[in-house]
């Protein structure tokens, strides 16, 4: 999509010596005068038509197969530079507006008349986040440098960059610390064995829930609404506590959390079990336990976007939880943080019956403080399940790194179109 494009005249030295010929041509008049001014003319003239006629054939065209990477992906783009016109683009430069750290699509090129060019430019996706791509500001020029011609090409899409999914060490996640199957405080949209209550039947409601007793008592439709199977959900607390992170950029105790974060997410999702995520950064975040592929795409989401920002201690969070986890369900607490307040919240939520366990980033190996020892042998006296990740630990993906590679498909009548991704 063009956005805009205008031609600025740089016509400063034209115009002084245009006239310093004509005030010698007045007092001193001379054929050779009339000359350089007839050409000096000319040349304006020519140097604003060749930047008219550029202005109006030249395009330039962005394309990419994915609208998503993940951390480890490389981005690649194609560029095509059409030229429409008969006069050639002696010189293009092309500006780069994308935020994608360590991408830039910059450069300066050339395209002869009624022809064309390309280039691929990519990057290798490193850090995590909602960046922007575009637009492109591209600079044209006449031959003699008298008009400038810019055009603000594409327009501003969003590109996300989700966090890595990885194999985890072994953990011990609990399934919830009471036997069987108990009453959950959270409903669920699914069929599962356990009818609650009943509500108002609303648009979307499957037929089959109908509860069809109190719809005939009522007059009115009305729906059955079922308990989970607590045993089977998980919540993921996650620290982003800004004081108690240490290191920095993909090193640093966040990016370590955020990816074990992930990777449990779909360890869990892929067995069937019903995951939440709690956590604090920028805004608090609360994404109640759901099962498929739908919720790790909204864990992953969360968490390509989340920024260990949060004022509030990991302590805190876990108090805003107890009144959410409902007996038997479980809760894996990930947190670099070595202060032993939060194994306050910890404890009530197992007289709650809530099975947890904890996955540690050790600060210490990223330039942090603390005694971690000390905080593994808390831990280990209320039996409270827990593995250590340091920064040696290396994180191997699950899902093969991609190129973001347009891919292109000649037609019967020559021209050449992207494949849109299956």
């Amino acid at each position: 999509m063009e956005h805009s494009r205008r031609i600025v005249p740089h016509l400063g030295l034209p115009a002084l010596m245009a006239a310093i010929l004509l005030v010698l041509q007045i007092f001193a008049p001379a054929p050779p005068l009339t000359y350089v001014l007839a050409v000096l003319g000319g040349a304006v003239a020519i140097g604003y038509y060749w930047a008219r006629q550029l202005a109006q054939g030249v395009t330039l065209e962005r394309e990419r197969r994915y609208g998503w990477a993940q951390v480890g992906d490389v981005l690649e783009e194609r560029f095509t530079l059409r030229n429409e016109s008969w006069l050639p683009a002696l010189w293009a430069e092309v500006r780069d507006h994308s935020t994608l750290p360590g991408y830039t699509a910059s450069r300066v090129t050339g395209v002869d008349g009624h022809s064309h060019t390309y280039w691929i430019s990519e990057g290798e996706c490193r850090r995590r986040g909602v960046f922007t791509l575009g637009p492109l500001d591209l600079t044209l020029t006449d031959p003699f440098g008298f008009f400038t011609v810019h055009l603000r090409m594409g327009e501003e899409t969003s590109f996300v960059v989700y966090p890595v999914i990885a194999a985890l060490p072994p953990l011990e996640m609990p399934r919830g610390a009471a036997p069987g199957r108990v009453r959950a405080a959270v409903h669920s949209h699914e069929v599962t064995p356990n009818a609650s209550a009943v509500r108002p039947y609303v648009p979307g409601d499957t037929l089959r829930g109908i509860h069809w007793p109190t719809t005939a008592r009522r007059d009115d439709l009305y729906v059955k609404e079922y308990d989970r199977e607590p045993a089977g959900d998980l919540w993921i607390l996650l620290d982003l506590q800004r004081a108690v992170q240490a290191g920095e950029g993909e090193f640093s105790t966040e990016e370590y959390g955020i990816t074990v974060a992930a990777s449990l997410a779909d360890a869990m999702l892929r067995q069937g079990r019903a995951v939440g995520l709690l956590c604090e950064g920028e805004e608090h975040v609360m994404l109640r336990p759901e099962r498929g592929e739908i919720q790790l795409w909204r864990i992953l989401s969360t968490l390509a976007a989340a920024r260990a920002s949060g004022p509030n201690p990991l302590g805190a969070l876990v108090q805003q939880a107890v009144p959410v986890l409902g007996r038997g369900i479980s809760a894996a607490l990930i947190t670099p943080s070595l202060d032993a307040e939060w194994l306050v919240a910890l404890l009530e939520l197992e007289q709650r019956g809530v099975g947890a366990s904890v996955v540690l980033i050790d600060p210490v190996s990223f330039g942090g403080t603390g005694n971690l020892q000390a905080m593994l042998g808390l831990l280990s006296e209320r039996g409270v399940p827990v593995r250590v990740i340091g920064r040696g630990f290396r994180f191997r993906p699950l899902i093969e790194r991609r190129k973001q590679r347009p891919t292109y498909k000649v037609l019967g009548t020559g021209r050449v179109v992207v494949v849109p991704p299956t």
